[in-house]
């Protein structure tokens, strides 16, 4: 079983987080500690498009403690958007979204600042997201979402896309280079300096006896976490010398048809079902997985959800993002790498290094 070291705050951090915060976030910090608290509390973060998804998001984030929070959105409020977001009502339809929720969301978490621009994303130059420790995309297109990351990788800012698609959903992540520092009781084969996987490797191991047992002897690990380019992973994902066979066999329809989605130049929903299959198949063949992880069932019901969005899906995944997020502000844990998908058919959610 994984134990952590409470983390000490220094004077400057404990100035950061005033008597009314300290007893709000109360629960949290007896979670994870006054110093990854306190580093929320200074985190600036911006999120893009706030759909069902980044409803969800925000939520989570507002009510964890985060310092400061800009959410960047266009989008009007139609019909549709009523059903997968709680803080929408009819009388909000033809309001922008961020006019319609902004005062919500506030009621969510007095102590965070909060910023709504009206904007769209691909009008902001560099100097508008240079501005921010954290960026989080929801709603994005592949062109959107690889422009986005080239300006998020020129300010080595971490940057989060996600997007869901009815049932499914995926998260990709790119933290560019990123060292979680873990602790454990060490166990009979001590933990040793080395790499892990592609993406992965052990940089340090220290270790201390336990205050109350000199016979339990403790392993901090500084764990390094490299991270591609979401226009690179697209380009050389591949799953060959990463899972054996009877993994590779069990790999959902769900990672190749998410792929297609990525890559098509073509929106998925406008493609005949024999054009999609064979996209599909294409895309089996690049990740090295076989054409019987396919199953028709899938393909169908991912073209027919296309571009809808599910509540109780945001809500799994938009709870898994927020809390990657949190994490890696706090500096608590080691973060997902580098692309998850969520299967809502069957519960599942799968981390893959691609």
């Amino acid at each position: 079983m994984s134990m952590t070291q409470p983390q000490k705050a220094t004077t400057g951090e404990l100035n950061k987080l005033s008597e009314d915060e300290i007893a709000l976030y109360d629960r949290q910090i007896r979670l994870w500690g006054m110093a990854a608290q306190a580093n929320m509390r200074s985190a600036k973060v911006l999120l893009v498009n706030l759909g069902s998804l980044g409803t969800e998001i925000t939520k989570n984030i507002v009510l964890s403690g985060i310092g400061h929070l800009t959410i960047l959105d266009s989008h009007i409020v139609t019909e549709e958007d009523l059903g997968s977001q709680f803080f929408l009502s009819k009388d909000d339809v033809g309001k922008s979204r961020l006019d319609a929720v902004g005062s919500k969301i506030k009621d969510l978490n007095p102590k965070v600042t909060l910023e709504f621009d009206n904007g769209v994303v691909e009008c902001k130059n560099k100097e508008y997201f240079s501005q921010f420790d954290l960026i989080i995309g929801t709603e994005l297109n592949k062109t959107r979402s690889t422009e986005l990351n080239k300006i998020t990788r020129s300010l080595k800012t971490p940057l989060y896309l996600a997007a869901s698609n009815g049932l499914f959903s995926y998260i990709f992540v790119d933290l560019i280079q990123f060292d979680a520092v873990d602790e454990k009781i060490q166990s009979m084969k001590p933990t040793t300096i080395g790499k892990v996987s592609s993406n992965r490797e052990i940089i340090d191991v220290q270790t201390y006896k336990a205050e109350d047992d000199e016979k339990i002897v403790h392993e901090k690990i500084t764990t390094r976490n490299y991270y591609k380019s979401f226009e690179d992973m697209l380009q050389t994902a591949t799953l060959e010398g990463k899972l054996n066979k009877r993994q590779l066999k069990k790999v959902s329809s769900l990672l190749p048809l998410t792929f297609t989605s990525l890559v098509s130049d073509i929106p998925i929903e406008t493609l005949s079902q024999e054009k999609l299959q064979e996209l599909v198949i294409q895309v089996c063949e690049k990740l090295g997985l076989a054409t019987s992880n396919i199953s028709n069932e899938y393909v169908e019901q991912f073209q027919r959800q296309t571009n809808t969005e599910f509540a109780p899906v945001s809500a799994i995944i938009g709870g898994a993002l927020s809390q990657d997020v949190i994490n890696i502000l706090g500096k608590k844990q080691a973060p997902l790498n580098n692309f998850i998908i969520f299967d809502g058919i069957t519960l599942e959610m799968r981390i893959f290094e691609l």
